[in-house]
Formats: C-alpha cells, structure tokens, sequence
C-alpha cells in the first residue's frame, strides 16, 4: 500500500478518498474482484456502466502488473468477462483504454496507480482517431500488447476485444485526460472531467444493479 495513493487507500477501506466524498453512505463500490485485481465503477463516468479495473497492489502501470504476476492474463480475462455479465453488456462492444504513466512528469490525471477503463456499448467510437498512435496496424491481443510494453516507460493505449489495439509509447507528458476529451468528443459528452463530477445517476444506478446501493 502506498499511503498518498487514493486507489490504495480506497481498496484498504479508508474513507479518505474521492468516492467516498462523494457517496459517504456507500461502503464500497467494488462491483466484482479477483484475487489481485478489482472493478469497480469510474468517478465521471462517460458512458452507463464505465468502470477500473486495477491491481490490489499498488503498481504504475498494468504493464508493470502484468510482469509481477504469473497469473495476471487469467484474472483480467476472468474479470473482464464477470464484470460484462453482471452489468449486462458484451464484451466484444467495449472500448479499454490506459493511459500509462508512471508520475507527474508523463502527465495523467494525478492518480498514479493502474487503471484500465473499460467502457460498455461504446462500439462506434474509432480508437485509432482518440490520439495519433504509433501503430496503423491493430495488435489484436490486449495480454499481447502489455507484455511488450516496457515497464520502465510510460504509454497510452485503446481499443477492443473485437478489432484490436492501438498504442503509443510517450516520449513527453501526455496532457491530463487527453483520451478521456478525446472520447468525450466523439460521444458528444461535455462531461468528461471526473474532477468536476459530483453524485452521478450513472454510477448510483450501476451500484444500485449489483446490489450496493
């Protein structure tokens, strides 16, 4: 655990956190967990049902998550799919995206412990326009795709299951958000600054579905 970070404080049960500013009546909004890594639903959420999932252990990146564990492409495989069937959507329609950074210096929204989004029914949104990627050509596998990132420098990438994925290493910081305004864009969602979220529908209703609320 690393005691300034939010997500670590969070999964500890501490109540010093965003969320629980937030929805101090909710104990937890932890909607399914493996035995390393969690889900729950995203604080600004672009779309019903946008949700993490990230290590109980604090790393930087799900790149450096993926070299720790011997057994993490099982666990994000089991979680994704759980996650997908207890929310109701498929898989297959969903965009994943991370933005790698490894501190302040490579940008990001200030929370440095990994977290992969994954929005549901977002099918028509075109990863390969959300930045300008090193890649024209999409890596199909997203277990693939992290095994051959390096751990020691920060990255972003987006895609799905179902086309493939598209990334970048980052040679200087990344703006904070950038594929979340990018995203927006596409959706046509003014609302993409999760900083500037207060209690909101779309998570009171996930929460409310698996039983939280």
């Amino acid at each position: 655990m690393v005691n300034d970070c939010v997500f670590c404080r969070e999964l500890n049960g501490s109540r010093d956190t965003n969320f629980a500013e937030r929805y101090p009546e909710i104990k937890s909004r932890v909607i399914f967990e493996t035995e390393s890594l969690a889900a729950f639903p995203c604080i600004g959420q672009l779309v019903c049902g946008h949700f993490l999932i990230v290590p109980k252990s604090h790393d930087c990146t799900l790149a450096q998550t993926q070299k720790r564990l011997s057994n993490f492409n099982q666990e994000l495989s089991l979680i994704l799919r759980e996650v997908h069937l207890i929310l109701g959507f498929e898989l297959n329609d969903s965009l994943i995206f991370e933005h790698g950074a490894l501190g302040p210096s490579d940008g990001s929204c200030g929370i440095y412990h990994a977290h992969l989004h994954v929005l549901p029914s977002t099918s028509k949104i075109a990863a390969c326009k959300l930045y300008n990627f090193q890649n024209k050509d999409p890596i199909k596998n997203l277990e693939s795709l992290l095994k051959n990132i390096p751990v020691d420098k920060p990255y972003i990438f987006a895609g799905n299951m179902k086309e493939g994925f598209y990334h970048s290493q980052l040679e200087e910081a990344l703006a904070s958000q950038t594929l979340r305004k990018a995203i927006a864009n596409q959706i046509n969602n003014s609302q993409w600054d999760w900083r500037n979220a207060n209690r909101e529908e779309y998570m009171l209703s996930t929460l409310k579905q698996v039983g939280l609320v």
